[in-house]
């Protein structure tokens, strides 16, 4: 399949490092959480081990299913969402405690992008904190009556679940495809993409997400560490750390364990749509677009443009951050449901085109 601009091999391609690097020396406050984190971890994966040795098992037959119901959005929906899930917990599973030595202050300051240990108020995981949505909302002073949270269609078409009505559908072909929500035409391919995404092609790099100060405001708010992964299958291999500042521009880093391929990010939030939109580094080909909302999610989709022929649905799974010193880790237990639909007069129900797309 060759390499995917900008991310080297795609997640499941390649196997990963036998051995992580051996994590330096960071003192005994940071490995103190360390171990707790690895501890927690431990009684939780022997607290799943069944339900994970049932998806390794099932998970092939599990996708093919949900393939054959793509004609039906609603069952398709609830079986993506409960597969997400399972799979979200396998790359748990999978990167437990091993990269807390990516994205904390000794690694940001080792790039140069930090100002090193010392500086962060004795919480050198501040980049990992998750945020809420109504925080995040009041931080880049959007008005969000409703968050919305997109999902991105299957092969056979896109369609929506969300509030309000929006949607970005997503295709493997480059036939441009499109869906009618609100009596609005919505766009499925980057031809006809939003202007976020374009935004997130040419925005300056924005300086790296830096905690305040201590007693001055603060310019940053972390939304946490994300694995990036095919929703199928494949081990976990590139990570995001999402950051956003009060004008909506989105900062941070990408690290690939497989090539050690280490950059920031650049993208936008718009503030009127919800909609987000990132680049590594240089690369302006090869876009992800999300929503504000998904963002505050421990699961949820991600679109990746590739250029302007080829969108694919790829999966964002938040790592849990290590607990504060004396407390105890939390582990979200995730569900297994989509975010929830909020009905109303004006959100008709949507369903998926019943044309397929080009092959």
């Amino acid at each position: 399949m060759g390499e995917r601009p900008g991310m080297g091999e795609r997640p499941g391609m390649g196997e990963r490092p036998g051995q992580l690097p051996e994590r330096p020396n960071r003192g005994d406050q940071w490995q103190g959480r360390v171990d707790n984190a690895q501890n927690t971890w431990n009684s939780w994966k022997q607290q799943k081990q069944t339900n994970l040795n049932q998806f390794n098992v099932n998970a092939e037959q599990r996708w093919n299913n949900i393939e054959s119901h793509s004609g039906d959005w609603q069952n398709h929906r609830e079986e993506m969402w409960d597969y997400r899930h399972d799979r979200a917990e396998e790359i748990w599973d999978n990167v437990g405690d091993n990269i807390y030595d990516c994205f904390d202050d000794h690694w940001w300051h080792g790039h140069g992008w930090g100002w090193g240990h010392g500086h962060y108020h004795g919480n050198p995981w501040w980049w990992w904190a998750p945020a809420a949505i109504g925080t995040t909302a009041a931080f880049i002073d959007a008005v969000i009556p409703d968050p919305v949270y997109v999902d991105y269609g299957a092969s056979s078409g896109g369609y929506y679940y969300g509030a309000p009505a929006q949607t970005y559908g997503t295709t493997t072909s480059a036939a441009p495809q499109t869906i009618v929500i609100n009596n609005e035409t919505v766009p499925v391919t980057p031809q006809s993409a939003p202007v976020v995404i374009e935004v997130a092609a040419t925005i300056e790099q924005p300086p790296p997400p830096m905690p305040p100060a201590e007693g001055h405001p603060a310019e940053w708010m972390p939304l946490g560490v994300f694995a990036l992964a095919q929703e199928e299958k494949g081990n976990p291999i590139m990570f995001f750390q999402l950051s956003v500042n009060r004008e909506g521009t989105i900062s941070g880093a990408y690290s690939n364990l497989l090539s050690s391929d280490n950059r920031q990010i650049a993208g936008k939030i718009d503030k009127a749509t919800q909609r987000a939109a990132w680049r590594i580094g240089d690369n302006t080909q090869t876009i992800f677009e999300t929503s504000l909302g998904n963002l505050t999610q421990d699961v949820s989709p991600v679109a990746v443009h590739f250029g302007k022929s080829q969108t694919q649905t790829w999966l964002l799974v938040r790592i849990p951050e290590p607990a504060q010193s004396g407390q105890p880790m939390n582990i979200p237990e995730l569900s297994g449901k989509p975010p929830e639909v909020k009905k109303t007069a004006t959100t008709p129900e949507v369903k998926a085109p019943t044309t397929p797309p080009s092959k």
